[in-house]
């Protein structure tokens, strides 16, 4: 053995007793990640060290490792993340040398263990770009292993990198002395199915990794404030005014972590459930000092429903992050730490920052737990984590009101509340065209049409599954789709067999049209007609009728018809519901199959209003519009369609306003 793979290998037994991950942990620990890194301020870089221990979990063997550099997408306008970002014009402007960021890695060599030889893959390193091709791209990078990793091996790496940080472009960065750090160090890609899902960083793309277990010393100014994943274990002062501070945390897919000497730092145990605590540490800046109690509301009761609906929250720790005026780290969520968002000024009523603190935890579910690979299965993490923090906001909080902002200054409007079904159909309405649901994020015709499939229709989905299944069957659906997938990899067909599974029917007939189709859900009232019979009249048998009987008796009778559409291309059955001008009502129910349906009656009053699916069972209908028809006028019928249209403007002018995440 070289002088230099002892030196590594020692190294690495000094520091294994700590790396190795704990008995226990939640799932079996995939890649894990013993750090040792040091942030320089001055000249904005982290650089250090980190060694990796990675189990091949899968059938087949591995014959080269692959490694996102997410950084990377940060070091020239010419990367992938960048181009896609000013194509939606969002380009990069005003930045000079300093301001770039990167990941480079200087080494990466395999560590001596039972069933490999140390070996230098430095040489071995080359940039992929698995997505397009892009030349300028070096946000993956893999290397060919000497020896295959066999299923059920285990190989050790130690890796030397430096990262610059860039100037906030988006998701991370150092603005004046706020850092807030992710996606910053190299890391693996997942093996499936004896391939590498390793894809670029995109500007519509989120993450996506294999669990294990993060051991991470950083060492910073000791004057920093420092939050991140995890469990703070320790901080040890070095003598020169610098801080090291460990973390850690098992059972999680990412590590992030923020560090200022301005933030402020409060923490609370709460107890969620019987027996069931977790650790809420609130890193505030000083100027939302005011909103310390609103932060805390928000994140314990987004502990407490998302435990009760989804789980128990199973983690000791929860950080939320009131990120840095102009800093683009707002609205993020990573494993155990995640951040809110407000404005400068929030006044009760207007959920900020409570709406974006809900949704942001609840990834920790949706995007943390179920570990869903958010660069080809968007909407089964934005979409159903947009329906848990709907859901939540509301339990808790009942209907947010109207609220606009006229020169920053925010006005609400105490009488027009927000009903649940109308968050996201804006969006959903007005981009259902462009693209099927199930698309790899970068790949939606544009970013309007991301985040209305990504986040709005997936929303819109679970919200008329909980409707069509009922609250008694989906409920305990949804907390067995969550809790069984916990710290594994779910795809689309694992979510449907649960569905599936508690319905008592195959639901791929309803599922497939929504999530692999554009098409719209649209049925409407397409008109009421009531016709007066006129007194019978000539022979009725045998007999002979001349219309006095009916005159005398003045008993009218009417044919009346009330003619159903199908104007979109989905196919769900609904119900109908009729009104007479007696107070009688009658309740169809149609297949929804062919493009329309008549139903006629014949009885002695008229027919004065009609109703497609009157229970509201289909939030993703594009248009709730044409679902009634009253032939009759309604004096309230003005006030209705103002109320409704300040709900569409509202959504649609705050799709353009949605942080990341």
């Amino acid at each position: 053995m070289s002088l230099k793979a002892l030196v590594i290998l020692t190294t690495f037994s000094l520091v294994a007793p700590n790396f190795i991950p704990a008995q226990d942990t939640f799932c079996p620990q995939v890649a894990n990640y013993f750090m040792d890194v040091t942030l320089d301020t001055e000249r904005n870089s982290i650089t250090g060290k980190e060694w990796v221990t990675w189990t091949n979990t899968s059938e087949s063997p591995a014959t080269e490792l692959w490694f996102h550099l997410y950084w990377n997408a940060f070091q020239n306008n010419r990367s992938t993340f960048l181009q896609e970002r000013a194509r939606r014009g969002g380009g990069v402007t005003g930045f000079g040398p300093e301001d770039w960021g990167y990941c480079r890695v200087n080494s990466i060599r395999i560590i001596e263990s039972q069933d490999f030889e140390a070996y230098d893959l430095t040489s071995r390193f080359r940039f992929r770009q698995p997505d397009d091709g892009n030349p300028f791209d070096q946000t993956v990078f893999s290397v060919r292993l000497p020896q295959p990793v066999a299923p059920g091996q285990s190989l050790d790496l130690v890796i030397s990198f430096a990262s610059q940080v860039p100037k906030p472009i988006s998701r991370t960065g150092v603005t004046r002395d706020y850092y807030f750090i992710a996606q910053w160090f190299p890391k693996l890609g997942v093996f499936q199915d004896g391939v590498w899902n390793c894809h670029q960083f995109h500007s519509s793309s989120e993450f996506f990794a294999d669990y294990g277990t993060y051991n991470v010393k950083i060492t910073l100014p000791s004057t920093f404030i420092i939050g991140a994943t995890g469990e703070h274990r320790e901080e040890q002062e070095n003598g020169d005014g610098t801080t090291t501070h460990h973390f850690y945390q098992h059972s999680v897919h990412d590590f992030a972590w923020v560090a200022s000497p301005d933030l402020l730092r409060f923490s609370e145990e709460y107890a969620f459930a019987p027996g069931k605590s977790t650790g809420i540490t609130l890193l505030l800046q000083p100027y939302h000092r005011g909103l310390k109690d609103r932060y805390m509301a928000a994140a314990k009761n987004a502990i407490k429903y998302a435990s009760l609906w989804f789980g128990d929250y199973p983690y000791s720790t929860a950080t939320c992050v009131d990120p840095a005026y102009n800093s683009r780290s707002g609205g993020m969520e990573y494993p155990t730490f995640f951040t809110g968002g407000a404005y400068f000024l929030s006044p009760e009523g207007v959920p900020s920052p409570e709406g974006v603190t809900i949704h942001e935890f609840g990834h920790g579910y949706f995007y943390g737990l179920l570990g869903t690979n958010e660069f080809e299965n968007a909407w089964m993490d934005e979409g159903m984590t947009s329906y848990l923090d709907t859901a939540i906001y509301h339990a808790a909080y009942g209907e947010p009101v109207y609220s606009r902002r006229f020169f920053g200054i925010p006005v609400t409007f105490p009488r027009v509340h927000i009903p649940i079904e109308s968050g996201g159909i804006s969006r959903h309405r007005l981009t259902s065209d462009r693209d099927d649901m199930q698309r790899f994020s970068w790949q939606y015709m544009d970013r309007g049409s991301y985040g209305a499939n990504a986040y709005a229709k997936g929303q819109l989905l679970m919200l008329t599954l909980r409707r069509f299944l009922g609250k008694e069957v989906f409920d305990p659906m949804i907390k067995a789709y969550s809790t069984r997938w916990w710290w594994k990899h779910p795809r689309p067909q694992d979510f449907f067999d649960v569905v599936s599974k508690f319905s008592g029917e195959d639901m791929g007939w309803f599922l497939d049209q929504i999530v692999y189709g554009s098409g719209k859900l649209d049925y409407a009232l397409g008109g009421i007609t009531n016709r007066a019979l006129p007194p019978q009249q000539g022979l009725f048998g045998m007999a002979y009728r001349d219309g006095q009987e009916d005159r005398v008796q003045n008993s009218p009778e009417y044919e009346s018809e009330v003619l159903v559409r199908r104007l979109g291309e989905v196919r769900v059955p609904v119900r109908i519901q009729i009104f007479f001008d007696d107070g009688r009502t009658v309740t169809e129910d149609w297949d929804g199959q062919y493009r329309w349906k008549k139903l006629k009656y014949r009885t002695p009053s008229r027919i004065t209003r009609a109703e497609v699916d009157p229970d509201f069972i289909y939030a993703l209908d594009i248009d709730r519009t044409n679902n009634s028809l009253t032939l009759k006028p309604d004096r309230l019928a003005p006030w209705k369609w103002t109320a409704i249209w300040l709900h569409w403007l509202q959504h649609a002018l705050e799709f353009f306003t949605l942080v990341g995440g």
